[in-house]
């Protein structure tokens, strides 16, 4: 593996931009050092950075990249360029799988399945389906367990009577992770608006209605209850509402944190009107005045981290009418772009958005020698030009579904080099490298 230096480029972390070299070896960062441009050990390949900004690869906690059992819409190879393409150097990915993870043997299942297939880093969730504690307990090398609080892509809910054996009987090592949403709120909800239209098209804007902001706040006041009373650290996936993370904060104390995904930043339910059932999504697309409360509690540093919760289907389903199309939307190539244009906007700083995107979720999940541009950590490193600006077009999505809603936009910044373990996977825009990526825990 080669040795290589990154020269004159500006080194983001926690605490903003700092003018830096990083030296790399052996797929670790071996130094970073202030005194810029010197020349320093003659067998390390020079790399100029200059203008450019040198941060750590982006770890998204929430992905779907449908294998085994759904290959058609995506695959680990589709999946993890496109990540990779997007600077997302490692990736955990769920267990709505079909069969779903929720087995030793089905872990051990995928992780041969996957095993020499991805470019980036990627680590599995187990299932928790509300009867297999003992094969949770038992398993190994997980990044957490999943609990679906509502039925989601897959049908796999886990209701009330079996949320608190989680918290009592789920080994406490395990991190738990939930889809917070009730599932009995939105049956009585879905019976109220669905025979509105009886004999006549649903609108996928009733997507939002059906499965609104009460059913997430129920569940998710619920959770935060159970994490009170058990003293146990939880983790809240995809938060969509400004008054479930004003709750959330009432409950820091007892180790609740929190994600949101960049489509619930970005998309309010009067865009439905555009985009139809390609922006339908569990948890919903909310009102504008959540983007805005969304906003306010990231740049308050309420919000632990941004995941994508990318969550690809075939064109063909989405087409289908509202009730029978599936949910979700295909984000890793499009995340870190989005928040580097927020960055150029002064919508985010730079510190902020390592601090979401890279330091928290090392933290929270337990990584520890990710995250950081620092000695002794894997050289998972991503160059950005700021200064790039591109439309994100329909020719460059990677995932195998081939469509995105953020198609047309155009994002200034831009990943232009993306380093897994040294290796130089992705140069602007283009999958050069092999696939090198590795199991994290």
């Amino acid at each position: 593996m080669k040795k290589f230096v990154l020269r004159n480029g500006e080194v983001a972390s926690v605490l903003g931009l700092l003018k830096a070299d990083v030296y790399v070896d052996n797929g670790v960062i071996v130094k970073v050092s202030s005194d810029v441009g010197k020349a320093g050990k003659s067998d390390f390949e020079e790399i100029d950075c200059s203008s450019k900004v040198v941060m750590p690869g982006v770890i998204d906690v929430h992905v779907h990249f449908r294998e085994p059992g759904e290959a058609y819409k995506e695959d680990f190879e589709t999946g993890s360029a496109a990540a990779v393409w997007g600077g997302v150097t490692t990736v955990f990915d769920m267990p709505n799988n079909k069969p779903p993870t929720s087995s030793i043997a089905a872990l051990k299942a995928k992780r041969k399945l996957i095993a020499g297939r991805s470019f980036c880093n990627y680590g599995f969730y187990i299932l928790f389906d509300g009867n297999n504690i003992e094969e949770i307990n038992r398993a190994s090398g997980i990044c957490g367990v999943k609990v679906y609080c509502a039925h989601s892509t897959g049908n796999m809910g886990v209701f009330e009577n079996s949320l608190e054996k989680a918290f009592k009987e789920i080994r406490r090592d395990k991190v738990l992770v939930f889809h917070s949403e009730d599932e009995n709120c939105i049956e009585e909800n879905k019976k109220a608006y669905l025979a509105e239209f009886e004999g006549r098209e649903v609108p996928a804007s009733v997507h939002s209605k059906i499965r609104d902001g009460k059913c997430a706040l129920m569940m998710t006041q619920k959770l935060c209850e159970l994490a009170k009373k058990y003293k146990r650290p939880i983790h809240i996936a995809h938060v969509s509402t400004d008054a479930e993370m004003d709750l959330i904060e009432q409950y820091r104390e007892f180790g609740v944190t929190c994600e949101v995904t960049p489509h619930h930043l970005v998309f309010a339910d009067d865009d439905y009107e555009y985009f139809g059932n390609l922006i339908k999504v569990n948890p919903p697309i909310r009102e504008r005045s959540d983007i805005f409360g969304l906003w306010k509690h990231l740049k308050m540093g309420n919000i632990d981290l941004i995941a994508s919760d990318h969550a690809p289907h075939a064109l063909v389903e989405k087409e289908l009418p509202y009730v029978d199309a599936p949910a979700g939307i295909a984000g890793v190539q499009t995340m870190l772009p989005i928040f580097l244009n927020s960055v150029n906007d002064e919508g985010l700083s730079f510190g902020e958005l390592v601090r979401f995107c890279c330091a928290l979720p090392a933290e929270i999940f337990g990584l520890k020698s990710k995250g950081k541009i620092e000695e002794g950590y894997d050289a998972d490193i991503v160059v950005v030009d700021m200064e790039k600006e591109k439309t994100f077009r329909r020719e460059d999505v990677l995932s195998k579904c081939g469509f995105s809603p953020y198609v047309g936009n155009l994002y200034k910044g831009w990943p232009v080099k993306i380093f897994v373990g040294g290796e130089l996977v992705c140069d602007e825009g283009k999958i050069i490298g092999k696939k090198v990526g590795k199991e994290v825990f």
